[in-house]
């Protein structure tokens, strides 16, 4: 029988706004053991984050316990913080917002180091190493110089992972760590994971809405909805549910994972966007490093082009470049709807529009969202009140969001509800094409199905045309008409989303398809 290494007995969380408070938890019921996996699983706000922040007391302000308690090693943890970076580590979903921007890994790593043990400096700088050549990083000493900015995703979580299994924690709390990765490293990442849970005997609190990787790595899980554990025991009985909550998000993970969706096609004669021959390079101590490489590839009325590959693949660059954030070295973009091509950011935002994966990091926090849906207007001069309340009222009836949503801020919105607003701004100056970039890749399976409704829905009753950017080869099977393979910056395969995926003849494109389908195990 394995060591109980955390038993959470009728824990429940409130949150005290100006409203009043807010069951954040209800009762929850948990043990988590020394040498397992535990998969965490339930919609966005269902409280998985808060039952982890909850375990090394770190509640936001404003939340506090209010009944039931925390135990560890069958002693109440009455200071659970003591515990944090000594008996439990934590690795969250976005590493930029865990690591320090302005100083190095290695400054960061000595740091912890330090804390840990007390090591001399050169003690310290030999077992950083050690760490990071245990989560397979390349190139060690360049990595300790870098600075986050400097890693891909996948760089970033492996040196999270390093941080965590550094301090040799009883229990590492893995928060949708694989959320924006590619297929591919999102198994190396979950592997590795694993690999070192087996190594160290270490027990793992894995939440993910990934219900592939929860089954593929867990013996057992328990399922949230609403603060509350609805269904909990092994892995194979609990997805095995009939009836109920369960059932439900299985058969919404089934239908998102449908092999393919049948042919689409395009109409040659509505060429829509045209880009020809991008090109973009970096110099890095000497080392020109093409990011873009003759990239070319057309878009068409009312169609989606689903953009794939896996991370520092250049899908977002290119991205940047058609948005002309980025400036290109060369190449040329058309829109054929237009007799003059858009030479600058704001003679593009009536034209494209654009969503972005993080959402909060588009936002200004201080914006209302009213004042967030103004800004494009503003910015294109418009400032008559009466037209700009009827144009937010409309794009607001257009997403199914309430008006009263106007004057709340960011923070207090759902990622679903963030998600749709930034559809929304994105749509204020009825764009023709809009540039989606993993627009559902931190969202649960329901709220992603929504958003893909909603984006269908759009798309037929304003004619829009969609260039996808998406690491989730599923979610691009059902949205995207075509589709373009991105490899080290290069357009490598082309065509029909379901030719493509069906009948690949590139190896890359091959190693992706293979590398997605292990998430489709869901019977």
């Amino acid at each position: 029988m394995k060591k109980t290494l955390y038993k959470i007995c009728g824990l429940s969380v409130e949150s005290h706004t100006s409203s009043g408070a807010i069951n954040i938890l209800n009762n929850v019921d948990l043990t988590i053991n020394k040498g397992e996996i535990l998969g965490l699983v339930g919609p966005t706000g269902s409280g998985k984050s808060m039952l982890a922040w909850s375990l090394i007391d770190l509640l936001p302000v404003g939340f506090k316990i209010t009944s039931g308690n925390i135990t560890r090693d069958r002693k109440t943890a009455a200071d659970l913080s003591s515990l944090r970076g000594k008996h439990t580590a934590m690795i969250f979903q976005d590493p930029m917002q865990s690591l320090n921007p302005i100083q190095t890994i290695g400054k960061q790593f000595t740091i912890i180091a330090n804390r840990k043990s007390g090591d001399s400096h050169e003690a310290a700088k030999s077992n950083i190493k050690k760490w990071l050549k245990r989560v397979r990083l390349d190139s060690v000493s360049d990595i300790l110089d870098r600075f986050p900015h400097q890693l891909s995703g996948g760089q970033m979580q492996r040196v999270m992972i390093a941080f965590a299994i550094s301090i040799v924690p009883e229990l590492i709390i893995a928060d949708e760590i694989t959320t924006g990765l590619d297929a591919n490293t999102k198994i190396e990442i979950m592997d590795l994971l694993f690999e070192i849970q087996s190594e160290l005997d270490i027990g793992i609190l894995l939440i993910s809405h990934e219900l592939g990787s929860v089954r593929r790595y867990c013996k057992r899980v328990a399922i949230m909805r609403s603060g509350s554990i609805v269904s909990e025991g092994s892995t194979n009985n609990v997805f095995s549910e009939k009836n109920g909550y369960t059932s439900s998000i299985i058969k919404a993970y089934d239908k998102t994972n449908s092999r393919l969706n049948a042919p689409r096609g395009k109409n040659k004669d509505e060429l829509i966007l045209s880009i020809n021959n991008f090109k973009k390079s970096y110099s890095n101590n000497g080392l020109i490093n093409r990011a873009i490489n003759n990239v070319s590839v057309d878009l068409y009325q009312s169609t989606t082009l689903g953009l794939v590959g896996e991370s520092g693949s250049g899908k977002t660059t290119l991205a940047k470049m058609i948005l002309n954030i980025l400036d290109r070295d060369s190449g040329t973009l058309e829109i054929k709807t237009d007799k003059d091509s858009p030479k600058n950011l704001y003679q593009l935002t009536n034209k494209i529009g654009a969503v972005f994966q993080d959402n909060m990091a588009s936002f200004n926090p201080r914006m209302t969202i009213f004042e967030i849906l103004l800004e494009p207007l503003w910015l294109v001069g418009i400032r008559d009140s009466e037209s700009t309340e009827r144009k937010i009222n409309q794009i607001m009836a257009d997403i199914d969001l309430d008006l009263d949503l106007l004057l709340r801020y960011p923070h207090s919105l759902s990622g679903g509800q963030r998600q749709r607003v930034s559809i929304a701004r994105a749509m204020m100056l009825d764009p023709k094409i809009l540039i989606l970039d993993e627009p559902t890749s931190a969202l649960d399976i329901h709220i992603q199905h929504r958003i893909l409704a909603l984006l269908k829905s759009l798309q037929k009753h304003k004619k829009l045309s969609y260039l996808f950017i998406s690491h989730d080869l599923a979610v691009i099977s059902q949205m995207a008409d075509m589709i373009a393979v991105l490899y080290k910056g290069e357009i490598i395969e082309t065509g029909n989303v379901a030719e493509v995926l069906n009948n690949p003849q590139q190896d890359y494109t091959k190693n992706l398809i293979a590398s997605s389908m292990w998430k489709q195990n869901i019977k």
